[in-house]
């Protein structure tokens, strides 16, 4: 390429420039995502809930295609057996003879698990990507 751009090519080199960087960040995210679904897998597996253990070792992620995109760039943790009981164990519900089990209480053992993850993940996320898109030459 020339360090010259006639202005009618402007919009073309523009275009080529902003497309080359979209695949090289939707790389990036395919790359990273996975790795901080794998941790945030182990942290919810160490933080849940342990009766018997089978609540704490069915956590799993997957990862999706969105839409607009050709690759798996969407990330879900979520707890593949036992998928009913998260928000029980994770908020408050009342209870089958009447009042209310409140997450954290002695009595229940359930305790907020899923929360702290998830913002654990969003930042760490959030920050791997910044650092590897500010790396990127177009």
């Amino acid at each position: 390429m020339s360090d010259t751009i006639k202005v009618s090519e402007m919009e073309e080199v523009i275009m080529d420039a902003l497309e080359e960087y979209k695949d090289k960040a939707e790389d990036v995210v395919a790359v990273t995502l996975p790795l901080v679904g794998k941790e945030t897998v182990d942290t919810l597996k160490a933080t849940s809930p342990k009766r018997k253990g089978s609540y704490a070792r069915s956590w799993t992620y997957t990862m999706r295609k969105s839409r607009g995109s050709k690759k798996n760039n969407d990330l879900v943790v979520h707890n593949k057996k036992y998928y009913r009981i998260v928000h029980l164990l994770e908020n408050e519900h009342a209870k089958r003879g009447g009042g209310r089990y409140y997450p954290d209480q002695a009595s229940h053992g359930s305790t907020v698990h899923v929360k702290p993850a998830q913002d654990k993940a969003e930042k760490t996320a959030i920050e791997r990507i910044k650092d590897k898109l500010g790396r990127i030459e177009v």
